[in-house]
């Protein structure tokens, strides 16, 4: 099949998933008002893909010349890193900065799954590996949508798996082992996608111990497997269709569903990890140093939004020109370019993967932008709703602007600059309430990991004993201790001059 177009991936879905939405089951995925929001988001992917302005950019001939999605081929160099950046970019930009959730993490899942695989298989001579490479394959042919899924649902989160208590099931973990696969039981929470994708990779969230092993599992499975049930988180959107008042949370449904495994079987050939606990931990791990491209690359997209409307809401109240004004734009576009310099650079400065030939961005590098970018975002919405005004808040809704009897009085009390219709300011305003929401703020402290786990990363990647070098070098500090690069420098001042 190669490349589908998107009417191929709506008929995909009418498999008789078990899908559930607001408290009722949903029969077809593909007529659901809601839903068909997170579809067409979703489908943008594979208009896209057809589309011959972007094709050669976001497909790549496999081994047999057939068009694939480039973002199932592995990426091998700094060059691939920088072109899977700029599809990710692509995607944010034509989505009101949210990528397409096609592909977008589970890419980064099969790629982690990639890399531990072939660890796994030289020490226990499995062969994991060559599972990984065909369902890899199976992706490209099928072009199929993907979703990840990765966080548990933890239960008390002062306890390991195995220790959980009324029951074992807070993670997902293995309950019968057959001669063709295995079967699961627990659940995922936070998946997006997951309900209108067609397969499923599933990780391990965190390190585990032997007592664990059962929990240290890791496969793929289609979204309609026997046994499976989705149930979609709670939509922001009130109004679907309602483009005025809700520029983006109309447009946007991340859906991001739990998905429950009630005794699922998964064929062997499916299964990626069973048991081999140690490995469990380095998944995770390595799905974060995948995943670190697309996260900060989409939020430098979502930042040309923020700058953009910070900018011209002051343009049209007229008070760009004012010198506090000018302070936060000029905030607000280095917080955006430094996020954009310093997502690139962790492609530029990539890691070479030992066990693999695949790359990676610079966890150092990658670690520092995803903090500073989720660490200044209530500052950048700040300056956002500054210069917007209490407007924001208290705006009519788009029925009552394009309701006869009160268009003309909001049409001459709403008005800003003279020249700049009233219907331009009002969509503004109604774009910067929706990038300024609640939901926002969360999801952009939480989504790819906490402000606390990029400290701990940063923390943990840091070289010390080079900046300790540094600083007694300038000490006059001598001791034992020698570095590679500080040890070796010539003295200075020079004592030739002396």
């Amino acid at each position: 099949m190669a490349i589908r177009t998107p009417q191929e991936y709506i008929e995909s879905l009418k498999d008789n998933r078990v899908v559930y939405c607001l408290g009722e089951r949903v029969k077809d995925v593909t007529q659901h008002p809601i839903l068909k929001i997170c579809i067409n988001w979703m489908a943008m992917d594979f208009v896209l893909q057809q589309d011959p302005r972007y094709q050669a950019l976001v497909t790549e001939k496999d081994e047999e010349g057939e068009l694939v999605s480039f973002v199932f081929q592995p990426q091998r160099n700094v060059e691939d890193l920088l072109r899977l950046r700029e599809i990710v970019k692509l995607w944010a930009r034509v989505c009101y900065g949210k990528p397409s959730g096609a592909k977008f993490v589970g890419k980064d899942g099969l790629n982690a799954v990639t890399v531990v695989a072939q660890r796994v298989d030289k020490q226990f001579d499995t062969n994991y590996s060559e599972r990984v490479e065909e369902y890899r394959k199976y992706l490209q042919k099928t072009d199929a949508t993907i979703a990840l899924g990765m966080t548990d649902v933890k239960g008390d989160r002062s306890l390991r798996p195995s220790q959980q208590q009324p029951h074992q099931d807070y993670y997902v973990r293995i309950v019968d082992e057959l001669s063709d696969g295995i079967v699961v039981r627990g659940a995922k929470a936070h998946i997006s996608e997951a309900p209108l994708s067609n397969e499923i990779i599933v990780l391990p969230c965190r390190a585990m111990r032997e007592d664990d092993k059962d929990y240290a599992v890791c496969f793929a499975v289609p979204a309609n497997a026997e046994g499976l049930t989705l149930i979609s988180a709670e939509p922001e959107i009130r109004e679907p269709n309602n483009f005025f008042d809700y520029p983006l949370s109309a447009s946007i449904y991340l859906n991001d569903a739990m998905v429950i495994f009630d005794d699922v079987f998964i064929p062997k050939e499916r299964v990626f990890l069973k048991g081999e606990w140690s490995f469990a931990g380095q998944i995770a791990y390595m799905f974060g140093n995948f995943h670190r491209l697309s996260a900060e690359t989409y939020k430098a997209a979502e930042l040309e939004l923020v700058v953009g409307a910070a900018a011209l809401m002051a343009e049209y109240n007229n008070v760009a020109r004012a010198p506090h004004i000018r302070d936060m734009l000029t905030w607000l576009v280095q917080y955006a370019e430094a996020t954009e310099v310093m997502g690139r650079a962790a492609c530029e400065y990539c890691v070479s993967e030992a066990d693999s030939n695949l790359v990676y961005p610079n966890p150092m590098y990658a670690n520092i932008t995803k903090l500073f970018f989720a660490d200044n975002w209530h500052q950048a919405t700040k300056y956002l709703q500054d210069i917007a005004g209490g407007i924001v808040a208290t705006a009519p809704s788009g029925k009552d602007y394009f309701n006869p009897e009160t268009h003309d009085m909001i049409e001459k009390y709403l008005g800003g600059k003279a020249g700049v219709p009233t219907e331009h300011r009002l969509r503004l305003i109604k774009l910067i309430r929706d990038l300024t929401s609640s939901y926002e703020d969360v999801l952009t402290l939480h989504a790819e990991g906490s402000l606390a786990a990029q400290r701990l990363s940063i923390y943990a990647l840091a070289d010390f004993e080079r900046y300790k070098a540094a600083a007694k070098r300038a000490a006059r500090i001598k001791d034992e201790v020698e570095h590679p690069l500080y040890s070796q420098l010539p003295d200075f001042p020079p004592r030739s001059l002396a």
